[in-house]
Parts: structure tokens; sequence; C-alpha cells
């Protein structure tokens, strides 16, 4: 191994570590290179590894490469982050094989298609290289200048043999909001002399860290949802190229050695055929050579897993191709000291070099059997007859987003042409989708309907479940159904532009539609006077006639002796042109429940949210509600960064959110105050209540094992003075050291689906027409409900698990725990959430929840 060590350079007025790297620092002896191929030191005055490379200058470089190139070409952009960066690929290969691209791209298509005709002899394997979906994995992207160069400009002839059997798909970054925020990060906060202390400001960044995306979410959880803009563009990528081979490049702690796949054998998705494992487990001996060469540790099958089918190199196993992951050790700057010695951001660049090319060799050499084993995939996978069904009752836009879903991962969807009833429901033509079993994905719609209880291990690096019907609350079917008609689904059908007709009493906007709170929020902001049914009612409408309405049925009036804004009234024609349930009332008479003049009618007014962020809080838990409010509801909220709460005058404000314990003094008395004084405080997560449980905020009381019950009984034992006796008849059963922490895994919720029972008559429950509701659990505490009957929105059933793994101890104590409970204090509330209603932006199931919190936060009180 050559040390990647240089003197020290001192740049006046911008300082520079002096380590970089170049072929010369990888290869014992340097390939002969073409001349005219731009170095990236030529192109944009920095050196690879000199420090951590910007978004805009990875572009740049590798543009100037594909224009002075005839191996490389620019596919353009697939995808414009919400900052405003743009993501880019290329193609790399031979010039005859960048020549005909259009017909090789083509033939992807055909050969996933079993009727086709296909030479499979004449085809190139496909090969896509994506690198650092987590921004402050930045090894990988900072390797693709490098990579780039080396695959244009060697001229080395077992190279050129290889990329004659391969196109290569170039990602050079999958996240360039969170590579930028990390790059900036690290470059602003390391001197000449670099400090390689794992305590120094460079290597601990503040939440949000360059991790995650511009709302903070982890883009490499958002495969199967795709939710962001980076993750639609990335799946259309993939699904236009349907590689063979798909690398997916990360970091991991700086005290490991290098992974890369098989994973855990025992952790494989049970759909994933045999011959995929084996595949990678090829693919792998290809970098063991190519790290064993060079003197690198490296691991294998332990650690990390190939069974949550929604992450990079998960996803690809179940359409036919290889998912490869890398997992680098983290520089998290210039250098770390470790302990296997001084880690350096050029060190950790050249292993991903390496295994960029190692992936090329073995793509190339095992050309034959991937594309076999794709071909196969598809002729050979598992199809049944039949088909899902699946409808919402009154919320178009929920449905329209799931079909979405379906579409990007190429999976097809019809039109239900005929009433069908099925499992005890009714599903109606036009209103309710088909989704055939008969079809080319039929292996990933079986992956997301699929619930599954029984696992060969129980523990799990992601999530153990990821049911989408259930994530969002859809009436479905779990079988398939064989007598359903269907048609082609139309766009049309999704709702008819109609006008706002006029109306002397007001308007009635029905609540389910997810994207009624947005319209409320607007007509709010614009002075209308709105108020919210608190029960159902059938009204008189002009247009429909005798119309059914429930609870939280919004009701937008002209106040007295006044007309509705004008502001309000164009955007309630806007709704209407959209198809959103907007009714113009014939009367204040209602024929069944309350009329339009009842007190059951509650005037609403704008919510102005407080969202607890910064040191010490979840970047994920916050991001998850930003991006809820604020793309979805179209509202502002403040952020307060947890240490500054207390120099806010809160009072200004109707709620606080909060997702994690406050650990900044003196701020507890401010909250109590705050709701006392009418405020909602929003407590989201299972330590967060607990923490505000133990400050006085609220009360809460929790379920315990026989292990933490006995635990209990030994520390008051103890404080007691017992004796010895007594104090060991309370010792734990001795047990292993080596089942430690398989033990302790074993207790934890990586992630079920649990059947709520929804109280639907709750202001937290509005909108819902059902009171089964599927939530989704990531914690292994549980709460009893309120000692107020009316207080618990959800409680969870006798025998609530739906899908995924968990233990049977934690199984008997979630039985009618409660999952959602309201403490009133004084003219305020407390509300104690303890799963995320928004789990990674794709839960829309539950987000209704905390948006009732929000809009109807003066409802919430404890009846007597």
């Amino acid at each position: 191994m050559k040390r990647l060590l240089l003197p020290l350079l001192l740049i006046f007025n911008a300082p520079a570590f002096a380590q970089s790297l170049t072929l010369s620092d990888i290869f014992d002896k340097p390939p002969v290179v073409n001349a005219s191929i731009p170095t990236p030191e030529e192109v944009t005055g920095v050196r690879v590894g000199e420090r951590h490379w910007y978004h805009y200058e990875i572009v740049n470089y590798l543009n100037a490469l594909a224009e002075a190139s005839p191996r490389m070409v620019a596919l353009g952009e697939h995808a414009r982050s919400y900052g405003g960066r743009p993501l880019v690929s290329y193609a790399l290969s031979t010039p005859e094989n960048l020549a005909r691209l259009d017909e090789i791209k083509r033939a992807r298509s055909a050969i996933i298609d079993p009727e086709a005709d296909v030479d499979l002899n004449r085809q190139p394997a496909v090969l896509h290289m994506m690198y650092s979906i987590h921004g402050n994995e930045p090894s990988g992207a900072n390797a693709t200048p490098l990579v780039a160069y080396y695959l244009n400009a060697a001229l080395d002839d077992a190279l050129l043999a290889q990329l004659e059997d391969v196109v290569i798909i170039f990602n050079p970054m999958l996240n360039p909001d969170g590579l930028d925020r990390f790059a900036y990060w690290s470059n602003a906060h390391r001197g000449v002399n670099p400090s390689f202390d794992s305590n120094d400001r460079e290597h601990v960044q503040s939440v949000p860290n360059g991790r995650t995306n511009y709302y903070w979410f982890d883009l490499n959880r958002d495969w199967l949802p795709h939710q962001h803009p980076e993750s639609r563009g990335r799946l259309a990528l993939f699904h236009e190229w349907k590689p063979n081979v798909q690398l997916d490049f990360h970091e991991q702690g700086s005290n490991s050695n290098f992974f890369f796949m098989p994973g855990k054998p025992e952790r494989t998705n049970p759909l994933t055929p045999k011959i995929n494992q084996l595949l990678t487990a090829k693919i792998g001996e290809y970098h063991a050579a190519a790290f064993d060469a060079e003197g690198v540790r490296f691991f294998t099958e332990e650690g990390y897993d190939d069974f949550f089918m929604g992450k990079g190199s998960t996803y690809p196993d179940l359409f036919g191709t290889v998912g490869i992951l890398f997992e680098q050790p983290s520089s998290r700057g210039a250098g770390q000291s470790t302990l296997n010695g001084e880690l350096t951001f050029p060190f950790s660049i050249s292993n991903q070099f390496r295994a960029s090319l190692s992936s090329l060799k073995a793509t190339a050499e095992l050309k034959d059997d991937l594309l076999d084993y794709q071909r196969n995939f598809y002729a050979k996978q598992k199809r049944s007859r039949g088909h899902y069904l699946a409808s919402t009752e009154g919320d178009s836009t929920r449905l329209q987003e799931f079909v979405r879903i379906l579409k990007g991962h190429q999976i097809e969807v019809e039109t239900l042409a005929n009433d069908v009833t099925a499992e005890g429901q009714v599903f109606k033509a036009g209103q309710a989708i088909a989704i055939p079993l008969d079809q080319p994905q039929a292996t990933y719609l079986e992956t997301l309907w699929r619930a599954q209880l029984e696992f060969e291990e129980n523990v799990f690096y992601d999530v153990s479940t990821w049911t989408l019907p259930w994530a969002f609350n859809l009436s479905h079917t779990r079988e398939p159904v064989r007598n359903a008609k269907t048609k082609a689904l139309a766009p049309s059908e999704a709702g008819q532009a109609l006008a706002l007709a006029e109306s002397p009493i007001g308007y009635l906007i029905d609540w389910r539609d997810a994207n009624s709170p947005a319209l409320l929020y607007d007509l709010l902001e614009a002075g209308a006077n709105v108020r919210v049914a608190k029960a159902p009612f059938t009204a008189l409408t002009t247009n429909e006639g005798a119309v059914n309405f429930g609870y939280g049925t919004l009701f937008v009036a002209p106040e007295l002796q006044e007309s509705i804004p004008e502001a309000a009234l164009s955007r309630l024609s806007e709704a209407v042109s959209k198809g959103l349930g907007v009714y113009p009332a014939a009367s204040s008479y209602t024929p069944e429940g309350i009329d339009l003049g009842s007190r059951d009618f509650d005037v609403l007014s704008l919510p102005n949210v407080v969202l607890v962020t910064g040191p010490g809080t979840s970047a994920y838990g916050t991001g998850e509600i930003w991006h809820l409010l604020d793309t979805r509801v179209d509202m502002p909220i403040t952020m307060v960064d947890s240490h500054n709460l207390k120099r806010v005058e809160l009072d200004r404000y109707t709620h606080v959110i909060m997702t994690t314990p406050l650990r900044a003094a003196g701020a507890t008395a401010q909250l109590d105050a705050f709701v006392k004084n009418g405020g909602v405080l929003w407590l989201q997560g299972a330590s967060t209540v607990a923490w505000a449980a133990g400050e006085g905020l609220t009360e809460a009381t929790w379920r315990e094992t026989p292990a933490q019950r006995q635990a209990a009984e030994l520390k008051r034992a103890r404080n007691n003075k017992a004796s010895p006796e007594a104090q060991g008849a309370l010792l734990p059963e001795r047990k292993p050291f080596s089942t430690a922490s398989d033990e302790y895994a074993f207790t934890l919720v990586r992630g079920a689906i649990l059947q709520g029972n929804l109280d639907t008559s709750h202001p937290l429950g509005y909108g819902y027409t059902s009171s089964e509701l599927a939530v989704f659990r990531t914690t292994n505490r549980f709460m009893n409900p309120s000692s107020n009957a009316y207080s618990s929105p959800i409680v969870y059933t006798d025998s609530p698990l739906l899908s995924g793994y968990m233990s049977e101890e934690n199984r008997t104590l979630v039985a009618n725990s409660a999952g959602l409970v309201v403490d009133e204090r004084g003219q305020g509330a407390v509300v104690l959430s303890l799963d995320s209603p928004t789990f990674r932006a794709f839960w829309w199931g539950t987000q209704r929840l905390l948006v009732n919190g929000i809009f109807f936060g003066d409802l919430l009180e404890e009846p007597r």
C-alpha cells in the first residue's frame, strides 16, 4: 500500500490540507493516460482529496470530461433537489457502445419481456454506479472525479476490453444538498494543521448534518415511497436503464474495516432469488482480490443485510439486478485517529476507487451470468391470477399518491369497472383501483403488499415491514380477487373540473381529502370565517342535493353583515377546479343532524407553530414534520433550536412540537405556562413523553416487562437495605455473555405495523371514516391509556400486530395500550404521541392525526 502523504502545502488565506490523491498514489505502476483528457485539477484547480469537493465542482469536471472524451456522454439532469441543485448522470463505455446507446437502452426492455426475442450475446451488461446518498459519507462522491478520469484517460487494454462488455451509468452524487452541507462544514472547520481527534469540531457536525437531504430525510430509505425529487429521478433512471449491477457507496464508523456484500445470509428478503446472492458472492470475490492485493482489511456477511427492499443495495434485488453495498470507514473530514491507525480522506477515497474498478471487472467477466439472471428473473418469476383492490372514501388525493408510488416502480394499475364485494368490503366501479398480479413487476408488488409475522432471524438493520396499503390506510383486499373487471386508469377519472357556484349561506368542505388542510390554512390566512363540525349531519347543497358530512367538516360562512373575502373565494374556486370536495350550501337547515347554525360548529383560528430543532434533536423526526407542514399543508412554521427556546415569547404561538427530550435548562416552566395559558404542546416519541412526565409537564404511566419489574424491585430492595438473601432472590438468571447483544435486539421494535382503534369522534380523529387505523411503531415502550375515559384517541387492539417483528413479551405489553393521549392542562393541552404520524413522509394514513392536532387545538379537552 502506498503512503498517501505529501509535503504540507500552505496557501495564504486559503488553508488546504496537504494530502491529495492521484492515479500514481493508487497504482504501483501508474497507467499510461491520454494527455488530451483533462485531469481533475486542470479543470477545477482542486486536487482530489485536498478538501471536500462541492456539488458544482464535481459536475463541472464531469461535464468537461464528457466534452473531451469519446468514452463518456452526459445523459442530462434526471432530477433537481429541493435546494435547486441538478442531479445528473453520464454513460461511460467504448465509443462504439455509446454510438448505439439508444439501441442498447431499448434492448433493456426486451430483456425483461419473456415474450421478446433478444440476442443476449449482442448486449453489454449495464453497471449503475451510485455514490454518496448520504452527504456526510463523502468519499464516494469525491472519488468520482478520479474514477471518471481513469475510465476516460487510461490507455489500458484490459480496461478497454471491460468497457466493450459494459455500459456504465455513472451517478456521481445522490444527495447534493446534503453533500454541500457537509462539505461546507468540513472545509470551514479545519485549519492548515487539521486535528485527527474525533472530538474536534470538524468531525462533529451540528444537527442537521450532511447525511440527510434538504428536509432532513434519509434518501436511502426513500426508494420504496420515493417521496422526494431526488428519489423520483433516481428511480426513473434505474427503470430506464434496468441495470444488471447497482453499486451503492457508503461510509460507516471510523474504527471499522471496509465492508462489501453479501450481507448476513439469514437477513435476506424471502422473495430474493438464491441466484442473486450467489452472484453477489461471486462479485465479492473480485473485491476481495483487489483489497487483498493492497493489504486492506475487509469483512462480509455480517452487520448489514438484504432484507428491507427500500434501500439502494436491496431495492434492485427484486428487479433482476444485483445490488452491492460498500461501507468505507469514514474520516468525517481530513482525517481521524482510529483503532486501526490514522485514517485520511484520500485513503478513504482510494478504497472507493478500488471498489469501483473491481466492480467493473466483475461485471464484465460475469456479463453472461448477469444477463441470463435478469432474463430468467422475469421469465420464471411467480405470477398469480386476479387483482388486488384498493380504495379510499372521500380522499382521492391519497389514492392518487398511492397510484403514483406504484407506477414509479413500473407496477401496472387499472380502474375497477364493476362493483365488487370482497373480504366484507364493497369496492365501487370507477372509485377503486385494481392492481393485476400477473404483470412484469409481480415480485415487487408482492413485497409491497405482503404481511410478514415469521422471520428466520429477529434482528434487523432497518424496519421489519413496510406494507404499503396499510401505510396509506386504504380499504383493500389482502388476497387476490378473481372476478374483477377492469379498464385502463385514465387521469380524467380523478375528478371533474367545476366552477364554484354562488351561495349566500356558505360552503362546506369535506375534511377527508388530504388536500383539505392546505385549503383550510389558505382560507384562514385570507381572513375567512371557518368553522368545524363536531357532529355528523346531512346538508342540502345546490350542486349535489342532500350530502352526508362527518366529523371535521369545514363550513366557510360570511361573517355578520359581511361577505366572504375575495381571496378566500378565489381559493375555493381553485379547489373546486381541482376536484376537491367543496359544496355550496342551499340552506342552514339540514334534514339530519346538526344545522349549519348549530353551536356544534366551532370557529377556527390561524395556527402559529413552533418546531423545536437543532442540537440534541432528531433531524429525522423534525424533518418529517417540517416537510409535511411546509410542502403538503403549505403553511409556514417557526423552527427554534432547543437552546434558544427559553428566549422565545411563546404566547405568540399556538403550538409547540417536540420530537426529542429538551436538554436545555430553563424552558420547562416556560412550556408549562404556555400550555396552561391555552397552547398545545405536541410531544412525539416515547423518550419525549417520558421526559415531559418526569418534568411534571404531563402524566404518563408505562407498562413493564417482568424483567423490568424485577430490576425495579431489586433497586428498591437495595435502597431499603434489604437482606442479602432478599436481594439475591431478585437477581436475574445468569446468561452467556455472547448472547447479550442479540437478546437486547430481540426486545427492540424496529418497525412494526399495529392495528389501532381510533375514536373518529375525537378532534384528533376528524376526517377518518373507520375506527381501524394501521399505525407504524418503532418504540418498545408502551403507555397506559388516560385515566380519563374520553382522552385516548388511539388504543391498540387486543392483538394488534399486523406485520413485522415483535417479541412475545412486547406483544403482550402492547395489547390495549395507548398510542395517542390528550392531557388537558389549564386552558391548553399536551398531546402524547408515541408514534411518528408522518413516518418517512409516506405513512399518509396517520399524518392527519398531527394535522388535526394543529388545526383543532382549541377543541382538545378532557370531558368530565
